[in-house]
């Protein structure tokens, strides 16, 4: 009986031969879809780690931003302890540059309360540039009380952008623990 069968050609190997030539087409709808669903897996999986990523830069980007605003604010301050209002007025344009830059870029980033402070350096800084320009264009010495109003307003300044470097270093570090 057995060699009946084997001349009938109906072994395991031959059924299933038989069936993959029949059923080809549905085989292969089968694996590429599950081939599909695994592509797409991994897709969503890459697509994610590339927005986190992204998320990450930008963070650092604005930090770094905020960070040489900072220094600058500094460097005004130092320029104006030192009776140098030609050049404090030239680093405050940059300042006030960097600063509308940081309102517009990072409008969507910034907090309600970050905006604010950006808001608050940058009249700060007109009234500073204001009072330099002044000095700057009259070439004459700066009273000793022009000089501690210019000093306070530098410190304000100076003292807004600390907080908001160290907030979006905050913002930084919480964005890695997640």
């Amino acid at each position: 009986m057995i060699e009946a069968a084997a001349l009938n050609g109906s072994t395991f190997t031959s059924r299933s031969l038989d069936f993959i030539v029949h059923n080809w087409g549905n085989l292969a709808s089968v694996l590429g879809l599950i081939l599909s669903g695994v592509a797409a897996f991994f897709a969503k999986r890459a697509s994610t780690a590339a927005r986190q990523a992204r998320q990450a830069v930008l963070a650092n980007t604005l930090a770094e931003e905020i960070n040489f605003t900072e220094k600058l604010a500094a460097e005004i301050s130092n320029l104006v302890d030192l009776g140098k209002h030609e050049l404090a007025r030239l680093r405050c344009n940059d300042l006030h540059d960097r600063t509308v830059t940081i309102l517009n870029r990072w409008e969507d980033t910034l907090t309600t309360e970050s905006k604010n402070n950006c808001l608050s350096a940058q009249a700060q800084l007109e009234s500073l540039r204001t009072v330099i320009s002044k000095l700057s264009a009259s070439n004459v010495a700066a009273t000793p009380r022009q000089v501690s109003q210019m000093q306070d307003s530098c410190r304000k300044i100076r003292d807004i952008f600390v907080v908001e470097h160290a907030s979006a270093m905050k913002r930084n570090d919480e964005a890695d623990d997640e």
